[in-house]
Protein backbone atom coordinates (compact mmCIF):
# COMPACT_ATOMS: atom_id res chain seq x y z
CA UNK A 1 0.00 0.00 0.00
CA UNK A 2 3.13 2.63 -0.56
CA UNK A 3 1.89 3.64 -3.96
CA UNK A 4 -0.51 5.64 -3.14
CA UNK A 5 0.74 8.70 -0.76
CA UNK A 6 -0.84 11.68 1.13
CA UNK A 7 0.91 15.05 0.53
CA UNK A 8 1.16 15.49 4.69
CA UNK A 9 2.18 13.58 7.40
CA UNK A 10 -1.07 13.68 9.18
CA UNK A 11 -3.02 12.34 6.10
CA UNK A 12 -3.30 8.39 5.66
CA UNK A 13 -3.00 7.03 2.64
CA UNK A 14 -5.60 7.56 -0.34
CA UNK A 15 -8.70 4.87 -0.06
CA UNK A 16 -10.34 6.53 -3.09
CA UNK A 17 -7.09 5.53 -5.21
CA UNK A 18 -6.04 2.66 -4.00
CA UNK A 19 -9.76 1.11 -5.07
CA UNK A 20 -9.09 2.99 -8.46
CA UNK A 21 -5.91 0.71 -8.62
CA UNK A 22 -7.32 -2.50 -7.27
CA UNK A 23 -10.28 -1.89 -9.79
CA UNK A 24 -7.99 -1.27 -12.76
CA UNK A 25 -6.30 -4.66 -11.99
CA UNK A 26 -9.17 -6.90 -11.36
CA UNK A 27 -8.14 -7.27 -7.49
CA UNK A 28 -9.28 -6.30 -4.25
CA UNK A 29 -7.91 -4.56 -0.99
CA UNK A 30 -7.92 -7.10 1.94
CA UNK A 31 -8.23 -6.71 5.93
CA UNK A 32 -9.96 -7.43 8.42
CA UNK A 33 -12.32 -5.91 11.60
CA UNK A 34 -10.82 -4.44 14.59
CA UNK A 35 -14.11 -5.04 17.12
CA UNK A 36 -12.20 -5.35 20.38
CA UNK A 37 -11.26 -2.26 22.58
CA UNK A 38 -7.62 -2.37 23.03
CA UNK A 39 -4.62 -0.61 21.68
CA UNK A 40 -2.46 -3.63 22.30
CA UNK A 41 -4.93 -4.97 19.77
CA UNK A 42 -4.34 -2.38 17.12
CA UNK A 43 -1.13 -2.98 17.08
CA UNK A 44 -1.08 -6.48 16.79
CA UNK A 45 -3.27 -5.92 13.44
CA UNK A 46 -1.23 -3.06 12.44
CA UNK A 47 1.85 -5.72 11.89
CA UNK A 48 -0.45 -7.70 10.00
CA UNK A 49 -0.07 -7.80 6.32
CA UNK A 50 -4.05 -5.88 5.78
CA UNK A 51 -4.07 -3.15 3.32
CA UNK A 52 -7.00 -2.06 5.65
CA UNK A 53 -8.47 -2.51 9.06
CA UNK A 54 -12.31 -1.34 9.57
CA UNK A 55 -12.12 -0.46 12.88
CA UNK A 56 -15.93 -0.78 14.49
CA UNK A 57 -17.08 1.27 16.45
CA UNK A 58 -20.77 0.23 16.04
CA UNK A 59 -21.50 -2.35 17.89
CA UNK A 60 -19.90 -1.98 21.38
CA UNK A 61 -19.42 1.20 23.21
CA UNK A 62 -16.35 3.14 22.10
CA UNK A 63 -15.30 6.95 23.25
CA UNK A 64 -14.34 9.13 20.93
CA UNK A 65 -11.08 9.85 22.74
CA UNK A 66 -10.54 5.49 22.85
CA UNK A 67 -11.42 5.38 18.93
CA UNK A 68 -9.08 8.42 17.69
CA UNK A 69 -6.12 6.23 19.69
CA UNK A 70 -7.04 3.35 18.13
CA UNK A 71 -6.51 5.17 14.91
CA UNK A 72 -3.86 6.42 15.58
CA UNK A 73 -2.01 3.10 17.21
CA UNK A 74 -2.48 1.79 13.78
CA UNK A 75 -1.19 4.15 11.83
CA UNK A 76 1.79 4.52 13.68
CA UNK A 77 2.40 0.57 14.21
CA UNK A 78 1.82 -0.10 10.39
CA UNK A 79 4.14 2.74 9.86
CA UNK A 80 1.18 4.32 7.64
CA UNK A 81 0.96 0.80 5.52
CA UNK A 82 -2.40 0.34 6.81
CA UNK A 83 -5.24 2.47 5.99
CA UNK A 84 -8.04 2.99 8.78
CA UNK A 85 -11.54 2.75 8.15
CA UNK A 86 -14.27 3.57 10.74
CA UNK A 87 -17.51 2.32 10.82
CA UNK A 88 -19.29 4.90 12.68
CA UNK A 89 -21.57 4.26 15.16
CA UNK A 90 -24.39 7.33 14.01
CA UNK A 91 -24.25 9.70 11.59
CA UNK A 92 -23.78 12.62 13.50
CA UNK A 93 -21.37 14.85 12.01
CA UNK A 94 -19.25 14.30 15.50
CA UNK A 95 -17.86 10.57 14.82
CA UNK A 96 -17.25 11.86 11.44
CA UNK A 97 -15.33 14.82 12.82
CA UNK A 98 -13.40 13.13 15.16
CA UNK A 99 -12.52 9.43 13.01
CA UNK A 100 -11.03 11.49 10.44
CA UNK A 101 -8.79 14.34 12.85
CA UNK A 102 -7.39 10.92 14.12
CA UNK A 103 -6.46 10.05 10.42
CA UNK A 104 -8.92 7.70 9.36
CA UNK A 105 -8.70 7.33 5.63
CA UNK A 106 -12.48 6.06 5.07
CA UNK A 107 -16.12 6.08 6.75
CA UNK A 108 -18.62 3.36 6.66
CA UNK A 109 -22.07 4.46 6.90
CA UNK A 110 -24.07 1.45 8.39
CA UNK A 111 -27.80 1.36 7.74
CA UNK A 112 -28.01 3.77 4.83
CA UNK A 113 -31.32 3.89 3.64
CA UNK A 114 -31.38 6.73 1.22
CA UNK A 115 -29.38 9.57 -0.80
CA UNK A 116 -30.35 12.06 1.79
CA UNK A 117 -28.62 10.45 5.08
CA UNK A 118 -25.32 9.40 2.41
CA UNK A 119 -25.32 12.88 0.48
CA UNK A 120 -25.73 14.00 5.04
CA UNK A 121 -22.69 11.73 5.61
CA UNK A 122 -20.39 13.33 2.51
CA UNK A 123 -21.52 17.35 3.21
CA UNK A 124 -20.04 16.56 7.00
CA UNK A 125 -16.99 14.45 6.12
CA UNK A 126 -15.41 16.78 3.00
CA UNK A 127 -13.32 20.04 3.18
CA UNK A 128 -13.10 23.25 2.40
CA UNK A 129 -16.57 23.64 5.18
CA UNK A 130 -20.05 22.43 4.33
CA UNK A 131 -21.64 24.09 7.31
CA UNK A 132 -20.62 20.80 9.14
CA UNK A 133 -17.47 19.84 9.20
CA UNK A 134 -14.43 22.36 10.45
CA UNK A 135 -10.92 22.53 9.82
CA UNK A 136 -8.51 20.47 11.85
CA UNK A 137 -8.03 22.70 14.93
CA UNK A 138 -3.82 21.30 15.10
CA UNK A 139 -2.88 19.24 12.57
CA UNK A 140 -5.12 20.08 9.56
CA UNK A 141 -2.22 21.40 7.79
CA UNK A 142 1.21 21.64 8.04
CA UNK A 143 2.74 25.11 9.37
CA UNK A 144 4.97 25.07 5.84
CA UNK A 145 1.88 24.03 3.84
CA UNK A 146 -0.53 25.98 2.35
CA UNK A 147 -3.77 25.52 4.50
CA UNK A 148 -6.25 25.13 1.47
CA UNK A 149 -4.18 22.42 0.34
CA UNK A 150 -4.77 20.34 3.17
CA UNK A 151 -8.56 20.68 2.83
CA UNK A 152 -8.29 19.31 -1.08
CA UNK A 153 -6.24 17.05 -0.15
CA UNK A 154 -8.41 15.45 2.79
CA UNK A 155 -11.33 15.41 -0.18
CA UNK A 156 -8.74 13.25 -2.30
CA UNK A 157 -8.30 11.04 0.41
CA UNK A 158 -11.02 10.28 2.38
CA UNK A 159 -13.34 7.43 1.09
CA UNK A 160 -17.01 7.35 1.56
CA UNK A 161 -19.29 3.49 2.13
CA UNK A 162 -22.61 3.22 2.66
CA UNK A 163 -23.07 -0.16 4.17
CA UNK A 164 -26.50 -1.21 2.87
CA UNK A 165 -27.99 -3.85 5.45
CA UNK A 166 -31.95 -3.66 3.97
CA UNK A 167 -34.64 -4.08 1.36
CA UNK A 168 -35.32 -0.31 2.15
CA UNK A 169 -31.27 0.67 1.56
CA UNK A 170 -31.38 -1.39 -1.08
CA UNK A 171 -33.74 0.47 -3.16
CA UNK A 172 -31.98 3.53 -2.83
CA UNK A 173 -28.29 2.33 -4.43
CA UNK A 174 -28.71 3.61 -7.36
CA UNK A 175 -28.76 6.96 -5.85
CA UNK A 176 -26.13 6.25 -3.30
CA UNK A 177 -24.08 5.34 -6.43
CA UNK A 178 -24.44 8.24 -8.46
CA UNK A 179 -22.76 10.51 -5.54
CA UNK A 180 -19.44 11.75 -6.98
CA UNK A 181 -18.12 11.33 -3.46
CA UNK A 182 -19.47 8.06 -2.52
CA UNK A 183 -16.12 5.53 -3.24
CA UNK A 184 -17.77 1.95 -2.63
CA UNK A 185 -21.05 0.30 -1.36
CA UNK A 186 -21.01 -2.18 1.32
CA UNK A 187 -23.44 -5.44 0.99
CA UNK A 188 -24.28 -6.94 4.30
CA UNK A 189 -25.66 -10.16 2.92
CA UNK A 190 -26.57 -11.49 6.89
CA UNK A 191 -28.45 -7.96 7.42
CA UNK A 192 -30.01 -8.34 4.21
CA UNK A 193 -31.16 -12.42 4.68
CA UNK A 194 -32.14 -11.54 7.82
CA UNK A 195 -34.64 -8.10 6.21
CA UNK A 196 -35.77 -10.27 3.49
CA UNK A 197 -37.05 -12.94 6.45
CA UNK A 198 -34.82 -15.37 5.43
CA UNK A 199 -35.55 -15.90 2.14
CA UNK A 200 -32.44 -16.87 0.30
CA UNK A 201 -33.87 -16.99 -3.19
CA UNK A 202 -35.17 -12.70 -2.37
CA UNK A 203 -31.68 -12.42 -0.71
CA UNK A 204 -29.52 -13.23 -4.16
CA UNK A 205 -31.72 -11.26 -6.59
CA UNK A 206 -31.19 -7.66 -4.05
CA UNK A 207 -27.58 -8.92 -4.13
CA UNK A 208 -27.68 -9.31 -7.90
CA UNK A 209 -29.30 -6.11 -8.51
CA UNK A 210 -26.63 -4.37 -6.45
CA UNK A 211 -24.17 -5.82 -8.55
CA UNK A 212 -25.63 -5.06 -11.79
CA UNK A 213 -26.33 -1.06 -10.52
CA UNK A 214 -22.25 -1.15 -9.07
CA UNK A 215 -20.87 -2.37 -12.73
CA UNK A 216 -23.32 0.51 -14.72
CA UNK A 217 -21.87 3.16 -12.24
CA UNK A 218 -18.34 1.75 -12.01
CA UNK A 219 -18.82 1.33 -8.17
CA UNK A 220 -16.50 -0.99 -6.14
CA UNK A 221 -18.37 -2.64 -3.71
CA UNK A 222 -17.22 -4.23 -0.28
CA UNK A 223 -18.29 -7.31 1.66
CA UNK A 224 -17.43 -9.82 4.23
CA UNK A 225 -15.93 -13.23 3.05
CA UNK A 226 -15.95 -16.60 5.38
CA UNK A 227 -14.78 -18.72 2.50
CA UNK A 228 -11.36 -18.05 0.07
CA UNK A 229 -13.34 -20.09 -2.14
CA UNK A 230 -15.93 -17.74 -3.11
CA UNK A 231 -13.44 -15.06 -3.63
CA UNK A 232 -12.91 -15.57 -7.47
CA UNK A 233 -16.77 -15.08 -8.04
CA UNK A 234 -16.39 -11.76 -5.88
CA UNK A 235 -13.70 -10.55 -8.19
CA UNK A 236 -15.74 -10.92 -11.28
CA UNK A 237 -18.80 -9.14 -9.57
CA UNK A 238 -17.01 -6.17 -8.85
CA UNK A 239 -16.07 -6.56 -5.18
CA UNK A 240 -13.41 -4.66 -4.41
CA UNK A 241 -12.67 -4.41 -0.94
CA UNK A 242 -12.64 -7.64 0.90
CA UNK A 243 -13.17 -8.62 5.16
CA UNK A 244 -11.15 -12.11 5.73
CA UNK A 245 -11.30 -11.90 9.09
CA UNK A 246 -12.04 -10.19 12.50
CA UNK A 247 -9.74 -9.88 15.34
CA UNK A 248 -11.87 -11.87 18.31
CA UNK A 249 -13.18 -14.81 15.65
CA UNK A 250 -9.48 -15.05 14.43
CA UNK A 251 -7.85 -15.31 18.55
CA UNK A 252 -10.99 -17.93 19.25
CA UNK A 253 -10.40 -19.94 15.89
CA UNK A 254 -6.61 -20.03 15.98
CA UNK A 255 -6.81 -21.27 19.96
CA UNK A 256 -9.16 -23.74 19.10
CA UNK A 257 -6.98 -25.31 15.75
CA UNK A 258 -4.06 -25.57 17.62
CA UNK A 259 -5.70 -27.04 20.97
CA UNK A 260 -7.28 -29.38 18.33
CA UNK A 261 -3.95 -30.51 17.06
CA UNK A 262 -2.09 -30.73 20.30
CA UNK A 263 -5.55 -32.63 21.77
CA UNK A 264 -5.05 -35.06 18.36
CA UNK A 265 -1.28 -35.49 19.42
CA UNK A 266 -2.61 -36.69 22.75
CA UNK A 267 -5.28 -39.30 22.05
CA UNK A 268 -2.15 -40.42 19.33
CA UNK A 269 0.35 -40.89 22.48
CA UNK A 270 -2.63 -42.68 24.50
CA UNK A 271 -3.31 -45.40 21.86
CA UNK A 272 0.38 -46.42 21.80
CA UNK A 273 0.67 -46.82 25.50
CA UNK A 274 -3.10 -48.52 25.99
CA UNK A 275 -2.48 -52.11 27.14
CA UNK A 276 -3.91 -54.92 24.86
CA UNK A 277 -7.05 -57.03 25.90
CA UNK A 278 -6.66 -60.51 26.96
CA UNK A 279 -9.18 -61.31 24.51
CA UNK A 280 -7.11 -59.79 21.71
CA UNK A 281 -3.90 -61.97 22.39
CA UNK A 282 -3.45 -64.97 19.94
CA UNK A 283 -2.07 -67.88 21.13
CA UNK A 284 1.02 -69.11 19.41
CA UNK A 285 2.06 -73.02 18.64
CA UNK A 286 5.66 -74.08 20.13
CA UNK A 287 6.54 -74.99 16.94
CA UNK A 288 6.57 -71.69 15.18
CA UNK A 289 8.25 -70.34 18.26
CA UNK A 290 11.17 -72.31 17.53
CA UNK A 291 11.28 -71.59 13.90
CA UNK A 292 11.37 -68.23 14.66
CA UNK A 293 13.69 -68.71 17.41
CA UNK A 294 16.44 -70.63 15.21
CA UNK A 295 15.66 -67.63 12.38
CA UNK A 296 16.49 -65.15 14.95
CA UNK A 297 20.16 -67.30 16.17
CA UNK A 298 20.75 -69.99 18.72
CA UNK A 299 19.09 -70.35 21.79
CA UNK A 300 20.36 -70.50 25.31
CA UNK A 301 20.26 -74.16 25.65
CA UNK A 302 22.46 -74.56 22.30
CA UNK A 303 24.32 -71.89 23.29
CA UNK A 304 25.73 -74.43 26.57
CA UNK A 305 26.14 -77.53 24.10
CA UNK A 306 28.49 -75.81 22.09
CA UNK A 307 30.56 -73.93 24.81
CA UNK A 308 31.14 -78.01 26.09
CA UNK A 309 31.59 -79.39 22.49
CA UNK A 310 34.24 -76.61 22.17
CA UNK A 311 35.67 -77.19 25.49
CA UNK A 312 35.89 -80.79 25.40
CA UNK A 313 37.76 -80.46 21.80
CA UNK A 314 40.30 -77.98 23.35
CA UNK A 315 40.77 -80.50 26.09
CA UNK A 316 41.28 -83.28 23.46
CA UNK A 317 43.93 -81.31 21.94
CA UNK A 318 45.90 -80.69 24.70
CA UNK A 319 46.43 -84.68 25.72
CA UNK A 320 47.56 -85.41 22.24
CA UNK A 321 50.16 -82.48 22.03
CA UNK A 322 51.63 -83.71 25.46
CA UNK A 323 51.22 -87.47 23.69
CA UNK A 324 53.26 -86.32 20.82
CA UNK A 325 55.88 -84.74 22.62
CA UNK A 326 56.48 -87.55 25.21
CA UNK A 327 56.75 -90.22 22.35
CA UNK A 328 59.27 -87.53 20.58
CA UNK A 329 61.58 -87.61 23.31
CA UNK A 330 61.67 -91.65 23.81
CA UNK A 331 62.07 -91.72 20.24
CA UNK A 332 65.30 -89.38 20.32
CA UNK A 333 66.58 -91.17 23.36
CA UNK A 334 66.78 -94.88 21.89
CA UNK A 335 68.35 -93.29 18.51
CA UNK A 336 71.10 -91.57 20.35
Amino acid sequence: MDGYPRSQPHQPLSLRQALRSATKADGALLGTILGLRSLDVAKIIARTNCDWVAIDAEHDPCSAKLLSEMIQTMRTHSQGRIIPVVRIPSHSSEWISWAMDAGAGGIILPHAESVEQVQSVVNASKLPLSARRLSRPFFGHSVDSDQEDGRIQDNVHVGIIPQIESIQGAESAEGMMQIPEVDAIMVDQLELLKDADGSVEKTFEIIRRIEELAAKYNKPLLAVLTDKNDMPAKLRAGYRMVLVSADGYALASATNITIAEFRKMSSVQEEEHQEVPADAIVPVKEEEVQVVERALGPTIEERKVASQILFSRLTLGMLLMVALSFIRAHIISWVY
